[in-house]
């Protein structure tokens, strides 16, 4: 008795409260042969591996999602602008024209070329509204596509770490193998999101 109270409180052991130690079967040997460990380990890692490129494409098509809103926002505003000075045009045609109905006096002539001349420019103005409004939609519209197959790759990832998880549970080579396969497509996927 004299020596479990001269142990320190954390020797002693309580009756009946024995333990087994939890990692002792994971650290051990757990019944899986040198072989079985390996092809465990392989798809841990092949898991591991699929995570990363998920996060990866999912980071892009959100970025290409972000690029894409921007680029039709832009493209909305030109095309506004566009009507803006479209509008602008044509108040500015119709006093020309009722100018020239008009026939006014010797001060009018002055007047209307400088008017003709806010007209052309006008004409000029929009031109380079509409080109870069078309640039921008076109852009938009990449964008949305990039975003689309990304999203596809992500996807595809998510799906081959599934079956990652039932190759762990069942112990099956072939689901593994299809994970591996449903893998490889995901980085096609992607590298035709991000390259082409």
């Amino acid at each position: 008795m004299e020596s479990q109270q001269s142990k320190p409180a954390t020797e002693r052991k309580i009756p009946g409260t024995e333990v087994p130690a939890a990692a002792a079967g994971i650290a051990g040997d757990g019944g899986e042969s040198p072989a079985q460990r390996r092809w465990l380990s392989r798809v841990g890692v092949t898991t591991a591996v699929l995570a990363a490129c998920a996060s990866v494409a999912t980071m892009f098509s959100a970025s290409y999602l972000n690029k894409a809103m921007l680029d039709q926002i832009e493209a909305s505003d030109n095309w506004n602008y566009y009507q803006a000075k479209g509008i602008k045009l044509a108040v500015l045609e119709g006093r020309l024209e009722l100018q020239k109905a008009l026939q006014r006096s010797e001060t009018i002539p002055a007047k209307r070329e400088n008017d003709e001349s806010r007209a052309a420019r006008y004409r000029q103005e929009q031109e380079e509204i509409r080109t870069a409004a078309e640039s921008r939609q076109q852009l938009a519209t990449e964008h949305q596509s990039r975003h689309s197959r990304l999203a596809l790759a992500s996807t595809g990832f998510q799906i081959a770490i599934a079956l990652a998880a039932v190759a762990l549970l069942t112990r099956k080579n072939g689901f593994w193998l299809l994970s591996v396969l449903v893998g490889l497509v995901g980085v096609v996927v992607m590298a035709w999101g991000l390259f082409a």
